[in-house]
Order: C-alpha cells, then structure tokens, then sequence
C-alpha cells in the first residue's frame, strides 16, 4: 500500500513539471505577442499627448489671429481671400509653419445690421507628424481647429452741435473768444468721431448756431406758417425760428418732432425780432466733413441767447420725420446713435412766440428747453450739454436738461477745461455707441 502511495506521487510530481514547464512557454509566448501592443499604446500615448500640448498652443494662436483681423480695417472680401494665408504667417512665427490645412473663412464683420454684432469664423486641420505610431503606419494626426469672434457693429453716428453764437462768445477765454475756442474744441470732437467712424458709416452731423433765435434762411419756405408772429409776409430772406408747440400747462410745453408737413413753423423776420441773429445759417445734416466743418469756422458771435430754440432744432435734425426736409435722411431713430452736444454761455433771455415775447423771458424759456430736452430723451437722443463759465443756477439747467438722456453735464470756465468736455464727449459717445 506505501508502494501504491509513492507511485501515484511521483506520477503527480511529473505531471506538475511537465505543466510548469508548458506554461512558462505559454507565457513567453504571449508576452512575445503583447510586446508591439504594448509598445504601440505607450508610443501612441505619447504621440497623443504631444498632439494635444501641439493643439493647445495652434488653438491660441488661431484666436489672437481671428482677433487681430476681426480687429483690422480689413474688409469681409479681403478676409476671405488673403485671411489663409495671413494665418499662415501666424502660425509660421508660432515654429508651426505648414501645420494648418483645409482653412475655411467666413466673414460678415461688416456685414450685420447696424447695432447688431458681426461675426468671423475661422476653421481648419492641425496636421502633427507623430514619432511612434509611425512605425505602425500612423504618419500623422488630424486635429480640428476652430475659432469665432462676434464684434460690435456700432449704430452709426448723427450728431446735432448745438452751439451758442450769441454775443458773449466774442468774449476773451485764455486769449482768444470763447467762439475760437469752441471751434477748437469742436474740430477735436469732429475728428475723434470721424476717427470711430473709419471704415464704416460716416458721422452724420448738423451744426445748429442759435443766438436771438435759429437761423432757417437756407430752407425755404415750404416748411412755414403762412405768416409771421408779428404778421409779416415771407420775405425772400433769411427768417428765424419761433416756438412751434401743441399745448401747455403752465410750466411746461407739450412739443413733437412731427414733420412741417402736418405742422408748419412759426417765423419771425428781421422787422419782428430784436436782433437778427445769426446771420450764419442752420447747417443741415451733412455726412461730408467739408461741409459740416466749414459751418462751424463760418461761427459768428451776435445777438441774444435762446437756447430753447436751439435745442428744439437739434431734436428736428435728428428726427427721421424730417426726411423730407433734410436732403441727407436722419435713420430711423433706433438704427442711428443720436445725440445732440449743446455748449452755451449765457442765461436764457429770449422768446418769440411764448410768454411775454421780452428779451428777459429766461423762465418760460428754460421751460420750452427742458421741454425739448424731454422730448428728446422719449426717442433716446443723448445729451451732452457744456456750461460756459456759467452760474450755478444756469448749470443746474442744463444738468436738469441732461439727466437720465445717457448724456451728461460738463461745466467749463478755461480753454483747456472747454477742450476737454469735448474729448471726454468724444469718448462717451465711443463708448455708448459700442453698448447700443
């Protein structure tokens, strides 16, 4: 029985080598097979975490390119046909030249509706060369690539200068008239907005000089009452605004911006008003800086100071009811950034139709003005109204004027302060056209 024992474990003691030695050859065997996968997942792991450090550094450089196109005066056309290889030129400084194929463009920077954003689209393949999985026939990885930038599309501008041109501008500021330095400060205004406005719509702007009243020589007479306030026919000359309005209530005035057409201007003549000033003429909306800028060097100081008229005039240059006056059409008053920058130096103190009609009828004056400042702030003109070495209470006026219009109030009593209200106008104005 021991012998039968020994035997059965010397037979299990050779079967158990015989399997030990079988499988350490399996083994062998499958490590020999798993070898190149191995090596494949390890080199591919490599050769892919390269590719994507490779995408990370291609996807920023792709996004400041877009940037700086959407940013330049390049045109949509110019983009789409040179926008390739200027990405190009991108990406070799970047040491990744040739890496970028199948580069697609889709530009509309200056093609969306005022006030709406434009966009630039810009796709493309990232070809990197890979060092492992090559050696499986793996030569290249394809990576997409793509980068978009809206960009405001500002409403264009349409401007009203509202400028004092009565008597008092002759005065000496920092050694020369207060007028001089207006038309200083002015040109700067101008050329800041022409500047924002390059390679888009060009500013609108009138220019509209009040003194003793507003000057409506150049626009005929098809747009007044029969007669004038103090019963004179139209005379085949200048003539002057009056007050046009519907109603009152007392202490305030209830106007519209309604077209001649449907409710003619009241006039005075140079018989009916205390001073015929100005003699320079109301400059209709111009889109041409030769003529806008030409109005305001033609300033000339004279005469009283009825800024409520003024004011009511800058409403009516921006009014797209207006059309059939004007021959450059205001827009419609939501496809525009329309603001009126109005600069006086004096108290009011004059009317033509309202009050006592008195050359010291500064109260029902002040309330025809913030009238017409109402109105203007119902169809979303901006105010910016500039005090001329003015009291406090005259600036509290123009303050009231202001306020709530997304304009503002600024009080100047030196050249350098008159310069700049208009720059930071300027800028304002940049600034609230960008948010429209």
């Amino acid at each position: 029985m021991f012998t039968a024992i020994r035997s059965k474990t010397k037979a299990t003691g050779k079967t158990a080598t015989r399997f030990a030695r079988e499988k350490g050859g399996s083994v062998m065997m499958m490590s020999g097979l798993m070898f190149p996968v191995l090596l494949m997942l390890a080199g591919g792991a490599t050769d892919i975490g390269r590719a994507y450090a490779i995408q990370g550094k291609a996807q920023r450089t792709m996004d400041a390119a877009v940037l700086s196109m959407a940013r330049s005066s390049l045109t949509d056309a110019e983009i789409e046909e040179k926008g390739a290889e200027f990405l190009e030129g991108w990406f070799a400084t970047r040491d990744m030249a040739n890496s970028l194929e199948n580069v697609t463009l889709n530009s509309r920077k200056n093609g969306g509706d005022p006030g709406q954003p434009s966009e630039l689209t810009v796709t493309g393949t990232l070809r990197v060369k890979t060092f492992f999985l090559n050696i499986f026939g793996q030569n290249e990885l394809d990576i997409g690539l793509s980068s978009s930038t809206l960009k405001p599309n500002p409403l264009p501008y349409e401007i009203a200068l509202v400028l004092d041109v009565s008597g008092s501008m002759k005065e000496n500021l920092n050694g020369g008239t207060r007028l001089d330095r207006l038309k200083e400060a002015t040109a700067t205004l101008l050329d800041e907005l022409e500047r924002q406005s390059a390679n888009r719509d060009a500013p609108t702007i009138s220019v509209v000089p009040y003194s003793t009243s507003v000057n409506l020589g150049g626009l005929g007479s098809g747009l007044l009452e029969a007669s004038s306030v103090g019963g004179d026919a139209i005379p085949g000359g200048d003539v002057w605004a009056a007050e046009r309005f519907r109603g009152t209530t007392g202490d305030a005035y209830d106007l519209g911006d309604e077209a001649p057409s449907s409710s003619a201007i009241p006039f005075v003549t140079a018989d009916d008003i205390g001073s015929a000033s100005p003699t320079v003429r109301l400059e209709a909306p111009s889109d041409d800086p030769a003529v806008y800028r030409a109005a305001v060097e033609g300033l000339e100081a004279e005469g009283w100071t009825a800024a409520h008229l003024g004011m009511i005039w800058g409403v009516y240059a921006l009014s797209p009811a207006w059309s059939s006056v004007w021959d450059t059409d205001p827009r419609p008053y939501d496809e525009a950034q329309k603001a009126i920058v109005l600069l006086t130096d004096g108290e009011f103190n004059t009317t033509h139709n309202i009050g006592a009609r008195s050359n010291n009828d500064g109260e029902e004056s002040n309330a025809y003005f913030q009238s017409a400042c109402k109105l203007a702030k119902e169809k979303d003109i901006a105010i910016y109204a500039v005090a001329l070495s003015l009291d406090a209470a005259s600036e509290q006026r123009l303050l009231s004027c202001a306020a709530g219009s997304g304009g503002k109030m600024f009080s100047a009593n030196s050249a350098d302060t008159l310069s700049e209200a208009f720059e930071e106008i300027a800028r304002e104005l940049g600034g609230l056209r960008l948010s429209s």
